[in-house]
């Protein structure tokens, strides 16, 4: 029935009945705006509204799609995941998509639920539905599922990137080594249990120990097969894993480590003598792990109550190696149990499992024989839901013993290690092909517990803006890229700090076996410019605690600048004895025995040095660079580079035969005061430890620093003092938080009437008495200046950052020491001193009181003026001034006015208005031409009643201001 029909039958019904039909009406018709929502609701109630974020930012360059910050190839599927788990029934898809002209992917998420087939099980086998899959499968399946092939062979399994299926071989990282420490050999009850993982390289052993149910040990012992020290370290406290390294190992220890007769021992304050002990030994296992567990008993107590004949023992290792997709675990495992008992001699079998909580994910009965030592099997077809579980160390390993009580048990977790992932970013190893620009960069990785990973990225030598930053997986072509994560957003002004926390367990298993890259994209190479892989740095007890990035070595900072596709990196340490501990790491340069045009060996040199104006001079040679790697301790610093390293003034760079004045080159900044007892002889007036920070000075990159200064084609520390380029002996510049301060030499009054210039001082100084003439190489070095003073002159100190000090006179005397003293103002007798500059030390009488002249502006910068005043283009200005800048080599700019603010410097350009005359004039030191027969601009045009009235002050200030 139509609403019209309706209408008219209103016509013929009480007014009591109209009134119910129409509240009826009312609701019919808001029932039918609303029937369509809600049918489309019901129409798609499978097709959950799933979508990207609209226009995710992502690296140009990389088309693909980006979902919950994974970023994933074109025609990639997975599963997606809303925070409450993975929905194994929805199939999102990363489709080709063309958007103003460039290629890139757009997501399309479908339910698949119904693509599930009915699996033909066997009689009396009901189809189960496994966790992690949408369709039933019979039990047999051991978790396949039973959908329909999709169209052109496209995997519905998480595989975002495409990895191979090959197992990553890794680099020569010496040989690997591990022990199980508990107290069976010791014959001690307890439940503590440790993990040893060691390697051997270049006759240094190095070695990182977790422990578990135990107090924090005291010692690290090596001993032989009859329990004699070899060697002893002791702990420090509050340490969680324990880390070190046996230098230069005697080749007989080595030989009882590949023999199997070298054994680990932890002491701890109940049990001196060692808690726990385990033997040294290779494992098969070791090469490919990823992830590991340090299973201990579930059960309390401290173990004394145990039965001899327990096979579970104090605890156990798991190793785990991923291998194919990701859905395949490879583990091996020790067992307290098995691995020492002596006495065993039937078999034992063995229940483990891998478990999320309290459910099974999976399950492995292993009979061990008396001859075994180890549990090894394959765990395979792991669901994607459990591989990203596993990857976020929600896992646990659980073992026990058929037939016997107890239980051993630790969560899976990604493998920790003392070493260090780093990466050395150059032009080398772009893709598409190297490049030769100058540019580095470095990068600093971890992954924690959880499988975050954690980057800290520096970039330098850029000429243009970077458009990509990846973590990136090893291609299987180079048109055919792996990203891994997108990193771009956290990048910003050269550095990228933050984490990613979607890695799978494949990809942490890469990041570990230096399968990952760190790839950088600028807007002259939009692929690739810059390209580091991801690999292990060796332990340093030295550099344990280095803090900050490293120094960045790039061609970039060699002048002119040395377009070259080498870069490097380096570690720096000062020790509380003023030695320096260096770890330098390079790529992209010649072998270390390559050859040279000339046909001799060329051989790479890491060296040190300091800068003296636009001189770079090498002070020592550090060591050779081999296999990428110059390491060593530098005990003989001279003061001289010490004190270059304290103000920023320090280098290192790396040369070679080809470029014996450097190839790549980084300058470095070393905070200590290892210098004070300098050329001078003289202390400073105030005592201070041999190095500001408690235990070592970290070295870095004054580029990173902040508020680091660039002034003269280089970058100052802040706080920082040295004389100018532009006028080394009558100027002194500061950096202080970002800006260049420089002083004018204050010269002093002298008390002679006969005065000589020195070459070198800027000041003329008093002649010297016949009987006092010293050596042309006899000055003093004054700190605060950084500047050498002659024999007999007379300077006012230079204190950062409030410049020059009247109040105070220094002389150099001879031996190169100086004496400062406070200037003794005379006794005044007026009533009413005046001080005539504002940066005159003592007051004086004012001739006529009556006329005392304003206070002068000085051009010595006072302490109350550095904070708020503007650095502009090398001049200083005070807070409140304002200046046409000088713009090179146009002169002064009358169109645009500075004026500088509370320490800020602000500039505006004047808009000139449009003059109704057709010929014009220019005046000058005028910004703006005028009419030349004299009429009026633009006033005179718009506002001819304003043109003839004279602007009152207050009028003609706010005019001024406006333009």
């Amino acid at each position: 029935m139509s609403f019209l029909n309706l209408a008219l039958k209103f016509q013929m019904m009480n007014w009591r009945t109209f009134q119910v039909v129409r509240e009826m009406l009312i609701v019919a018709c808001l029932l039918a705006f609303v029937m369509p929502s809600t049918h489309a609701a019901r129409k798609s109630q499978h097709e959950i509204p799933i979508i990207a974020e609209p226009d995710t930012p992502h690296s140009r360059g990389i088309p693909g799609c980006i979902f919950d910050e994974v970023f994933y190839d074109l025609d990639t599927h997975w599963h997606p995941d809303l925070g409450f788990g993975e929905m194994a029934c929805m199939d999102c898809e990363c489709i080709p998509h063309a958007k103003d002209g460039r290629l890139t992917g757009r997501v399309n998420c479908r339910d698949i639920k119904k693509d599930c087939v009915e699996p033909a099980c066997p009689v009396d086998v009901e189809p189960v539905l496994l966790e992690g899959e949408c369709c039933k499968s019979c039990p047999s399946n051991s978790g396949s599922g039973s959908t329909k092939p999709e169209e052109g062979g496209k995997p519905s399994r998480d595989r975002p990137s495409g990895f191979s299926d090959d197992t990553i071989s890794t680099p020569f990282t010496g040989e690997v080594y591990v022990a199980m420490l508990t107290g069976t050999l010791i014959d001690i009850r307890t439940n503590a249990v440790a993990r040893a993982s060691l390697s051997l390289l270049e006759e240094t052993l190095y070695y990182s120990i977790i422990f578990r149910r135990m107090d924090q040990p005291t010692s690290v012992v090596f001993t032989d097969a009859l329990n004699n020290t070899l060697h002893f370290i002791d702990i420090e406290e509050g340490t969680e894993m324990i880390c070190g390294q046996w230098k230069n190992i005697p080749q007989t220890y080595i030989q009882y480590l590949e023999s199997k007769l070298l054994f680990l021992t932890l002491a701890t304050t109940s049990h001196p003598g060692g808690e726990v002990r385990g033997r040294v030994m290779r494992h098969r296992a070791l090469e490919d792990e990823s992830f590991s567990a340090l299973l201990t008993r579930k059960d309390k107590g401290n173990g004394r109550s145990r039965k001899t004949t327990d096979r579970l023992g104090s605890g156990g290792v798991m190793m785990v190696a991923v291998t194919g997709n990701g859905d395949q675990l490879d583990f091996a495992t020790l067992v307290d149990g098995i691995t020492e008992n002596t006495e065993r001699s039937q078999e034992v079998t063995f229940i483990l499992q891998l478990k999320k909580g309290r459910d099974v994910v999976k399950e492995t009965r292993k009979t061990v024989l008396p001859d075994d030592l180890d549990i090894a099997d394959v765990w395979d077809n792991l669901a994607t839901k459990m591989q990203k579980s596993m990857a976020r160390g929600q896992l646990t390993i659980s073992i026990m013993v058929e037939g016997q009580d107890g239980e051993l048990a630790g969560p899976l977790t990604p493998m920790s290690s003392c070493n260090t992932l780093h990466a050395v970013l150059s032009g080398s190893q772009a893709l598409d092909r190297p490049k030769a620009t100058g540019a580095s960069g470095s990068a600093i990785i971890s992954v924690d517990d959880k499988g975050n990973i954690k980057y800290k990225i520096l970039l330098t030598g850029l000429r243009t803006n970077v458009v990509g930053l990846t973590i990136e997986g090893d291609p299987k072509n180079r048109r055919k890229r792996r990203i891994v994560a997108d990193i771009l957003k956290d990048y910003r002004d050269g550095q990228a700090s933050g984490k990613y926390s979607k890695a799978k367990a494949k990809e942490i298993h890469q990041l570990l076996h230096d399968g990952l890259y760190i790839n950088v994209a600028t807007e002259a190479y939009e692929t690739s410019e810059l390209r580091g892989k991801i690999s292990l740095l060796p332990y340093s007890t030295s550099l344990a605690n280095y803090k900050g990035m490293p120094v960045q070595l790039s061609g970039s900072i060699i002048n002119p600048p040395q377009l070259t596709g080498a870069g490097g990196h380096a570690f720096m340490v000062l020790d509380s004895s003023c030695a320096l501990h260096y770890q330098v790491s390079v790529v992209g340069l010649n072998g270390d025995e390559a050859r040279v045009p000339d046909g001799t060996v060329d051989h790479i040199f890491a060296e040190i040095g300091d800068i003296n104006g636009d001189q770079f001079i090498v002070r020592h040679v550090l060591n050779e660079v081999q296999r990428n790697l110059a390491s060593g301790v530098l005990n003989d610093v001279s003061s001289s580079l010490l004190e270059a390293m304290d103000n920023g003034n320090a280098f290192i760079q790396v040369s070679s035969k080809n470029h014996r004045d450097g190839e790549i080159r980084g300058l470095v900044v070393l905070p200590n005061s290892c210098y004070s007892t300098a050329a001078t002889g003289s202390r400073l007036p105030f005592d201070r430890p041999a190095l500001i920070e408690d235990d070592a000075s970290h070295g870095g990159s004054v580029e990173s620093l902040p508020n680091s200064c660039f002034f003269e084609k280089r970058f100052r520390t802040s706080g920082s003092t040295w004389s100018p380029e532009y006028d080394p002996t009558c100027a002194t510049c500061t950096c202080k938080r970002g800006v260049v301060i420089c002083d004018p030499v204050v010269c002093p009054q002298l008390a002679c009437t006969d005065p000589i210039s020195i070459n070198g001082e800027c000041c003329p100084v008093c002649p010297l008495p016949a009987e006092e003439v010293y050596q042309d190489t006899d000055s003093c070095f004054f700190e605060g200046d950084k500047k050498y003073h002659s024999i007999g002159s007379q300077w006012h100190p230079f204190v950062p950052p409030f410049g020059y000090i009247q109040c105070a006179i220094c002389t150099c005397l001879s031996g190169g020491q100086y004496d400062c003293q406070r200037v003794q103002c005379p006794k005044l007798e007026c009533k009413k001193p005046v001080r005539i500059n504002l940066s005159d030390c003592c007051q004086t009488c004012p001739e006529e009181p009556s006329t005392t002249p304003e206070p002068a502006e000085s051009d010595v910068i006072q302490a109350d003026e550095v904070e708020r005043g503007c650095s502009f283009q090398g001049d200083f200005y005070r807070n409140g001034e304002e200046w046409h800048p000088n713009i090179p080599p146009f002169g002064t700019s009358y169109c645009v006015k500075c004026r500088c603010k509370n320490g800020s410097t602000k500039c505006k350009k004047k808009n000139c208005p449009k003059l109704s005359c057709e010929e014009t004039t220019e005046i000058k030191g005028e910004c703006c031409p005028v009419c030349a027969d004299g009429s009026s601009s633009l006033l005179t045009t718009l506002l001819p009643s304003l043109a003839t009235r004279t602007p009152s002050s207050d009028e003609e200030r706010k005019y001024r201001w406006k333009h």
